[in-house]
């Protein structure tokens, strides 16, 4: 159970480049913040996070089952009844020729991509709203507004419902619960210089005005922006956090 004083901040796919970040990230402006760092299959990085982060604590969950992220939002539920920050990080994208795409292949985009967003912020915003305090922020995409590619139809149309969910949960829980999306682009990370062709990612920094992309810090530090105190006055907002992209 969590001391009254220190705010307590759930962060989903927390395990990943951008998600571990942010918990580092809260862990360094509030250092009296409880973490509830959230992981499915990476349990390795979410047990180094947690030995980093002395006061955090590790869930494992995966959320394509319905069943598991229900229990799971019970048991944060019932063990940090004052949770004050819900980041919604967690992401799911497996590109694919559109005309290979299946009805199972959108089910668990959707599912991981705004189906659990929707459950977290439902019930964990509501606990918000009746304690008259809390932060929501949803790691969305430019995919969500800016259709480039029919090979991830899937993850496009989940985080263009991720951003309706924001202004929609900002409605719901206002006045006390502020509820906002960041929009990164392109990210860098391992895995995408690794995975990606040389010659395609070149071509997208191109795209982007600043010629490059971005650092996870810069997506974690503007989502404590959004949870701190500095951002009281912003909800309902769908940050683009990309560089500047080129259209056209």
């Amino acid at each position: 159970m969590a001391n009254k004083e220190e705010k307590v901040y759930f962060v989903t796919g927390a395990s990943g480049g951008i998600g571990s970040t942010i918990c580092r990230v809260i862990a360094k402006n509030d250092p009296t913040a409880k973490i509830l760092v959230h992981y499915h299959t990476n349990k390795k990085s979410a047990e180094v996070l947690n030995r980093e982060i002395p006061n955090s604590e590790v869930f494992q969950c995966d959320f394509r089952n319905k069943t598991e992220v229900e229990n799971l939002c019970s048991k944060i539920l019932a063990k940090y009844p004052n949770v004050y920050g819900l980041v919604n990080c967690a992401g799911f994208v497996e590109d694919k020729d559109f005309a290979d795409r299946t009805w199972n292949d959108f089910e668990d985009v959707f599912k991981v991509n705004l189906f659990a967003p929707f459950l977290f912020s439902q019930k964990l915003g509501e606990k918000m709203f009746k304690n008259k305090s809390g932060r929501i922020v949803n790691i969305s995409s430019t995919n969500g507004v800016h259709t480039t590619y029919p090979q991830s139809v899937d993850y496009d149309a989940s985080k263009s419902g991720l951003n309706n969910l924001t202004r929609n949960c900002a409605i719901e829980f206002a006045p006390f619960v502020s509820v906002n999306a960041i929009m990164p682009g392109w990210v860098e990370s391992a895995d995408m210089n690794t995975q990606l062709d040389k010659k395609f990612l070149e071509s997208e920094r191109k795209t982007i005005l600043k010629r490059r992309f971005a650092k996870p810090t810069e997506i974690a530090e503007v989502v404590w922006f959004l949870l701190g105190d500095k951002g009281d006055y912003i909800t309902g907002s769908i940050l683009p956090v990309d560089g500047g992209i080129k259209i056209g």
